[in-house]
């Protein structure tokens, strides 16, 4: 019995028995199968090495840091359609694994973000690129956090990374992935302790007026916000009409302020234990 292996003759010898007097019975027409037969394995190959780099580009799905690079607080977003959150995502995880340095594959990256910005909205790239390099990491994760949501749904309420989103709940996720306890709505966002000047705003910023908040991206006030009536995630120049109506606040000043009121609440349960002491021992 004749064993069957991986070769171009073993597949001749599995197909059906086409007879002896037919095409392929004499010798000559048995060659002549097995280099039609070599022919097409050589052809189904070709066409599976120019498929698979499509597959790859299809299923694209937004990279994050292992669980232990994580800060408290981050999600990882699920697959994006959209290339620049592609981009963006793939730029937190070297930025993510840095440790106060933004160098190397991070850098890179940061460079192929601005420029697909710049293509979508023209503002240069160069000056995207010099705002961002300028801004604190904790700046630079929480921007490229919220990047990964561009073409996200609007659902007011909603938090959902990847599936449903509102403004307030856009920045929410973006500084929680940076370590900054923000909290949910836009008014406290807002906070008048978290406000700056205009001219102080760096990129990754919060600026916004009444219940509606964005993102600065640190260049010629362009910002990342989600809309209201269930538009998607997008990139957006403000008009100078709106400017002088705008609120600007930096997320980090509240690790400042939240610290002082920990200390005077310390303080004050102390006064009032030490009260309630004085009072039992009289």
């Amino acid at each position: 019995m004749r064993r069957r292996g991986l070769g171009v003759g073993a597949i001749s010898n599995s197909l059906p028995d086409v007879g002896r007097n037919g095409r392929y019975g004499s010798w000559a027409g048995q060659k002549l199968l097995k280099s039609n037969i070599a022919a097409l394995v050589a052809f189904v190959i070709s066409l599976s090495a120019i498929a698979a780099p499509a597959a790859a580009v299809d299923a694209t799905r937004v990279e994050v840091p292992s669980v232990k690079e994580r800060p408290r607080g981050y999600k990882p977003s699920p697959r994006t359609s959209d290339p620049i959150a592609a981009l963006a995502a793939r730029a937190l995880t070297p930025l993510m694994r840095v440790n106060g340095e933004t160098l190397g594959a991070y850098t890179v990256m940061r460079t192929k973000v601005a420029g697909a910005i710049a293509q979508r909205t023209g503002v240069p790239a160069a000056k995207l690129e010099k705002a961002w390099s300028k801004t604190t990491r904790r700046h630079q994760v929480a921007l490229m956090t919220a990047l990964t949501q561009l073409g996200v749904k609007y659902r007011r309420g909603s938090e959902s990374p990847g599936n449903a989103i509102d403004c307030s709940g856009l920045l929410w996720y973006a500084w929680r992935a940076a370590g900054i306890k923000m909290p949910r709505y836009s008014k406290s966002q807002l906070d008048k302790r978290n406000q700056i000047e205009q001219d102080e705003a760096m990129a990754g910023d919060i600026v916004g007026r009444r219940v509606h908040v964005r993102m600065y991206l640190g260049a010629d006030f362009l910002t990342l916000e989600a809309p209201y009536g269930g538009q998607k995630v997008r990139l957006r120049v403000m008009g100078a009409n709106l400017l002088p109506t705008m609120s600007w606040a930096n997320p980090t000043k509240l690790e400042e302020w939240r610290v002082w009121d920990w200390e005077a609440l310390a303080e004050r349960k102390a006064r009032e234990r030490e009260a309630k002491q004085d009072g039992t021992d009289e």
